[in-house]
């Protein structure tokens, strides 16, 4: 079977220490030593395995620009069963894990447990927008106009140097998709669907209203998004989704345009997920800290800038793993030396542009995960409660080399990252080239 959620890796554990599988529903709540077991050591031990290599899954990206006096921190609230989250909304799991949504009306989807959420592992810190800049896909930004509001975005694109805040007008050439925001006529529509083309916003027909009387004919958008038809004339308080098709014909259509959502006008460019026009959006916080000895913000050029680290990280991984490099007299070349220090958090460095971090990320999608590293986790977890659960010295041992041969095959097969890295050009060379 594969591997699809923790238990499932538990399982594999006990199945080395020659135990009965936990109950597929209770897991680790299963009122047994061994499911105490399992679940007590399943998150250090994923977490331990994932710092130990460099897993390909696991590897993310993220932009990081030096901390200055305008630097936020990303502050997102706690998932809740009974709030409705829109896209790109930004969430906290019981285990401060953090996760985004891919759906519009994201209700009652437990991100841990639904395709509808995938793992954040971007910038922690949010800057202030800055007009002069060009920015990479996945950087956060933050907007205000002095009154105590703001606007969050998430830059869509690489060098991107659009104001977010600035409107995209209607092209009749263009083609949107679902989600995205345009103008028409001063007026803000949302396209309902993808590859959305060549449709005027204004034909759209309007969201139906319990208040309105329709007559034979008359269109309107129900709750589903789809287009109805009114049967006959006198048609009040009948909801097209419910009482089709004795008071509305159901067209099938999915109407193209809405001037109902949440959020404001922006460039396509960006993805709004925070502000005032989002009650349930992520929020911004007082980036509070004690910088580290010799750094500052990077509004003081005599010190070293602070880089705040992403979401989920967990180790750096090499920037360069690439083999067979072109070698000048004798060297690899074409690589500069990197000066960053981590330190709590934060990088330490003297570099003032923004940092391209390649990085090992805390994931816990399990049907994300390497096969072979859920296999090598299901032999870790399986040492660490062989002793207590069967006091089996062969048992471990049998184990252990069942952990070294699972490492040993995931290298073998490029499911970790191996190999050689090319090396910084030394100053010697450098400055005879």
């Amino acid at each position: 079977m594969d591997f699809k959620t923790p238990i499932d890796i538990a399982n594999r554990a006990l199945d080395h220490c020659g135990q009965d599988p936990l109950d597929a529903v209770l897991g680790f709540t299963e009122d047994n030593k061994k499911a105490r077991l399992c679940g007590r050591v399943y998150d250090q031990l994923r977490k331990s395995e994932l710092r130990r290599n460099v897993w390909r899954f696991a590897i993310r990206r993220a932009v990081l620009r030096a901390i200055d006096v305008n630097t936020m921190l990303l502050a997102p609230s706690l998932w809740v069963s009974t709030t409705t989250y829109f896209v790109g909304s930004i969430v906290s799991d019981q285990t401060g894990q953090l996760w985004i949504s891919q759906i519009p009306n994201n209700l009652g989807n437990q991100p841990e447990n639904s395709l509808t959420w995938a793992q954040y592992f971007g910038p922690m810190s949010v800057s202030l927008y800055d007009a002069t800049a060009s920015y990479f896909a996945g950087e956060l930004v933050y907007t205000t106009a002095g009154d105590g509001k703001n606007r969050v975005f998430l830059s869509l694109q690489g060098n991107n140097a659009d104001n977010p805040a600035t409107a995209t007008a209607w092209s009749s050439t263009a083609v949107y998709f679902k989600n995205q925001v345009v103008t028409f006529s001063a007026v803000a529509y949302m396209s309902r669907i993808d590859l959305n083309t060549n449709q005027t916003p204004t034909s759209s027909a309007a969201n139906w209203d319990a208040s309105v009387t329709y007559g034979a004919g008359a269109a309107v958008t129900g709750s589903d998004g789809v287009r109805y038809t009114s049967v006959g004339a006198g048609n009040l308080g009948n909801d097209p989704t419910l009482t089709s098709p004795a008071s509305w014909t159901n067209t099938g259509i999915l109407t193209p345009w809405t001037t109902v959502f949440t959020g404001g006008t922006g460039s396509l460019k960006w993805l709004q997920i925070g502000g005032t026009e989002f009650p349930f959006g992520v929020g911004l916080t007082t980036l509070n800290i004690v910088y580290p000895l010799g750094s500052g913000p990077a509004t003081q050029s005599s010190t070293r800038n602070v880089f705040r680290l992403p979401a989920g990280f967990l180790r750096q991984a090499p920037s360069d793993p690439k083999a067979g490099s072109s070698l000048y007299l004798g060297a690899a070349w074409g690589l500069d030396y990197t000066d960053w220090l981590f330190e709590g958090n934060y990088i330490v460095s003297v570099e003032v542009n923004a940092i391209l971090l390649r990085f090992v990320a805390d994931t816990v999608d399990v049907p994300n995960m390497d096969p072979m590293f859920c296999e090598g986790l299901g032999a870790r977890i399986g040492l660490a409660i062989c002793e207590p659960l069967t006091q089996s010295g062969s048992k471990l041992e049998l184990i252990a080399k069942i952990y070294e041969k699972f490492m040993s095959e995931a290298r073998t097969v490029n499911g970790i990252e191996t190999g050689p890295e090319e090396s910084p050009v030394d100053d010697f060379i450098a400055c005879r080239a």
